[in-house]
């Protein structure tokens, strides 16, 4: 089977390492410019893949005359930026995109930071068929992934990692086999549009599980949760806990120095912020 990967980053490394492994042909690849040593570019180059950097919407002649000749079986999208226009999705038989969530909920951008933001108790990750509309195509295959009370987005996109190889060639095999695929139920559906660091600016005035879920949803290595101290330096917040000692009597949204240690009041508990770093 010949194989046009579109990928980036980790993920797309482990993804498209893990087909050669198994046997498959990466005849192209469309990815961004990385180079460093989990990157997919740096992956083709190395193994003398051939592989551009162009988004198909703007260069759509050029990546069709470089992909004329290998007789595409698969279109394979993990972790790619650019909307694949039908033009280029339509080649082959099939073309399959992962997506970091259990569709038809959290389409769109970094679902697994919005998935815990929002207190969710499972995420996952979903193979699905690439349609026109983002993330809307039938479902090959799910793998639901638990989100533990300690976990952050990075931690949650760690796990991911380990899955997204194995949901692959098992979505492939399904293919192969014509097993049945699953239609999104709409009615269930729901879309998260893209983080912008911008975003992070944390919201005192909601109760505490509210705050610490946003806050441990984008700690480092992400930019992380901000907010401002008296003296008007930012403090970025990787984690908070409830702490009971503390009186109740300070204004919400005012991060105090209590004996050394930073403590703030949310709308229903007092925070002790337990990493940070004040930029």
């Amino acid at each position: 089977m010949s194989i046009l990967f579109c990928g980036f980053g980790k993920l797309g490394k482990d993804c498209v390492q893990r087909l050669i492994a198994e046997g498959y042909a990466i005849s192209f690849i469309l990815t961004h410019k990385e180079l460093d040593n989990e990157s997919v570019d740096t992956f083709a180059k190395k193994h003398n893949i051939k592989f551009s950097y162009k988004d198909a919407r703007k260069y759509m002649n050029d990546i069709k005359e470089a992909i004329s000749q290998e007789h595409i079986d698969y279109l394979i999208s993990v972790n790619y930026r650019y909307i694949l226009p039908k033009e280029i999705f339509k080649l082959p038989k099939y073309a399959l995109n992962i997506h970091g969530s259990l569709l038809p909920k959290y389409r769109g951008r970094t679902p697994h930071v919005w998935s815990i933001i929002n207190g969710e108790d499972f995420s996952g990750i979903t193979s699905h068929i690439i349609e026109e509309t983002v993330d809307t195509g039938d479902i090959i295959e799910q793998i639901p992934v638990r989100i533990k009370s300690d976990d952050t987005g990075y931690s949650l996109l760690k796990k991911y990692e380990e899955l997204y190889p194995e949901l692959l060639i098992n979505s492939l095999k399904k293919l192969a086999d014509n097993k049945p695929l699953i239609k999104q139920k709409e009615q269930e559906a729901s879309f998260f549009g893209k983080r912008t660091p911008d975003m992070g600016y944390i919201d005192f005035y909601k109760n505490a599980n509210e705050v610490i879920n946003f806050v441990r949803a984008q700690a480092k290595p992400y930019p992380g949760a901000y907010y401002f101290l008296k003296d008007g330096n930012k403090i970025i917040i990787n984690q908070l806990i409830v702490e009971e000692s503390i009186a109740h009597d300070m204004p919400i949204g005012v991060i105090n120095n209590v004996n050394g240690e930073y403590y703030v009041k949310c709308k229903n508990n007092i925070l002790k912020i337990v990493d940070y770093k004040v930029i």
